[in-house]
């Protein structure tokens, strides 16, 4: 028998998220993570998807109180595009449409406190050296405590970065092209240089960006700065980043001098750019940047870490408990990785347009910004992109056009009061809705599936939602299935086997 069911390798955003989506659905899952400390900026957006998800959870709340730590409204209703802004959230129907500014170290912390409620066993300083696959098993052995650690898990899930040991250990490939140039990240001791708090340039010289990024330890602001420089950009990634270097690139761009009180942390990001071969080997899968790697394009990159998590991690859950064959989870890789190939062609896109810095590229950027940029359309499908929402997950040929999209966010009027999609997913199940309100489906008995059955009648629906009779929730606020005919039971119940119960 294994020790545990599943052993999470890496502690990041990613990681952490698989882990609580596993303990939320009862599942043993260990996290091995090598870091003892926190990690240092990093990322530092959460985007509105993300939000939805961490709703459906019900630790959104969580966030957004954490966020007015750093600035008293947290709440963005705009981002950008290949350096380019405003791309406006408003476009999404979303009760979230807005970013947070929130430094990685706290998206960790918060997920590292839920994982820890939800009964996870988190053991940092464990450093993995050793992954291989049985034929019903994985085996794990670590350095921890200076002590060799060894376990034995059902199913591994590498969270590991760019440079995955789990990964390699799997025979996984990871394609793609190495670095061609660098940029800056860089939290400086200073003040905004916008009332806003958020500023943004560019020219011959590079780009650069701003915005405020709470408070040192002694109470001194800190503002952080992403930069390309024109000529700095050759500059090598192992190259230690300098104030004097911070402060001269920003010097070049902005056409003036920005005071500070220290360089409170700085590093390097590249544009190198490599894809996993393969999401799964067996038993390993692989999340976040183990998968794959990119240049920073408008800060989403977490967050689509953190949303392969959640496509992940109620799968993994289902198979280990038994609602599901193990065929379920090779739709995790049919479903993320058209995300991803086109998360990786808008950064080539993102890149090739924001860092040609000649007069003729410059000239593009401020027509596109001031003529294009603001075309309801155009910014409805960027906004979209950033949030990996420009197309469905794959769903048999002739489903209803909501299969496979995300979850819209709908108030039913039931019997026991108003209830909303993002409260009914709290714990993790299947949602079937009878949009009648009669109780089609009051005889669908759940016989132990992650299922809970809904009868209510929507309110304040959009026009392609007010056809729909029925609609099947996955646990990640997908849309599994969508019927605009009279609520038959029979076809629900087809529907709900297809994903779970099939193989009990």
């Amino acid at each position: 028998m294994a020790d545990v069911d599943v052993v999470v390798v890496g502690g990041g955003p990613s990681g952490l998220t698989v882990a609580t989506e596993l303990a939320l659905a009862g599942v043993r899952v260990t996290v091995l993570e090598r870091r003892t400390e926190p990690v240092q900026s990093r990322a530092g957006t959460v985007l509105p998807r993300v939000l939805e998800l961490l709703d459906a959870r019900g630790i959104a709340g969580r966030f957004l109180d954490r966020a007015k730590t750093i600035k008293a409204n947290p709440l963005n209703s705009w981002h950008i595009w290949a350096g380019m802004q405003q791309v406006h959230w408003r476009h999404l129907n979303s009760r979230f449409a807005f970013r947070l500014i929130m430094p990685q170290n706290m998206t960790e912390e918060l997920l590292l406190e839920r994982a820890r409620e939800l009964g996870v066993d988190v053991r940092h300083g464990a450093v993995v050296e050793e992954v291989t696959q049985g034929a019903d098993h994985v085996r794990v052995g670590a350095a921890h405590a200076g002590d060799h650690l060894e376990m034995t898990a059902s199913y591994v899930v590498g969270a590991d970065g760019g440079r995955s040991l789990v990964r390699r250990q799997a025979g996984i490939g990871f394609e793609g092209h190495d670095a061609t140039f660098t940029g800056i990240i860089a939290d400086l001791r200073t003040g905004p240089l916008s009332p806003g708090g958020r500023y943004m340039t560019d020219n011959e010289h590079g780009w650069a960006t701003s915005f405020v990024f709470g408070k040192d330890h002694d109470g001194a602001q800190v503002t952080r700065f992403n930069i390309v420089h024109a000529r700095r950009r050759q500059a090598a990634q192992s190259e230690p980043v300098t104030e004097q270097e911070v402060l001269g690139c920003l010097r070049d761009i902005l056409g003036r001098d920005v005071p500070s009180d220290g360089l409170r942390w700085a590093s390097r990001f590249t544009d190198a750019l490599r894809m996993a071969t393969a999401f799964r080997e067996r038993r390993i899968l692989l999340v976040g940047e183990s998968v794959r790697i990119h240049y920073p394009a408008s800060g989403v990159g977490m967050n689509f870490c953190m949303q392969d998590a959640f496509n992940l991690g109620w799968k993994l859950a289902a198979v280990i408990n038994g609602h599901a064959g193990d065929d379920l989870l090779d739709t995790y890789e049919q479903e993320r990785r058209p995300v991803t190939e086109e998360l990786l062609r808008s950064v080539r896109a993102q890149c090739a347009v924001q860092f040609n810095f000649t007069e003729e590229g410059v000239a593009f950027k401020r027509m596109f910004e001031q003529h294009l940029l603001p075309l309801p359309e155009v910014n409805r499908r960027i906004a979209l992109e950033l949030n990996g929402l420009t197309r469905p997950y794959p769903s048999p040929p002739g489903s209803h056009p909501l299969t496979g999209q995300r979850a819209p966010d709908l108030e039913l009027v039931c019997g026991d009061g108003i209830h909303r999609v993002g409260e009914l997913l709290r714990d993790q199940r299947f949602v079937l809705i009878d949009c009648t309100g009669d109780d089609s489906y009051a005889e669908l008995e759940p016989n132990g599936l992650p299922l809970r059955v809904v009868s209510g009648v929507p309110v304040l629906t959009t026009p392609e939602l007010r056809a729909v009779r029925s609609l099947l929730i996955r646990p990640d606020a997908y849309v599994a299935w969508a019927d605009e005919g009279a609520p038959d039971p029979g076809e629900a119940a087809s529907q709900i086997k297809h994903w779970i119960g099939a193989r009990r």
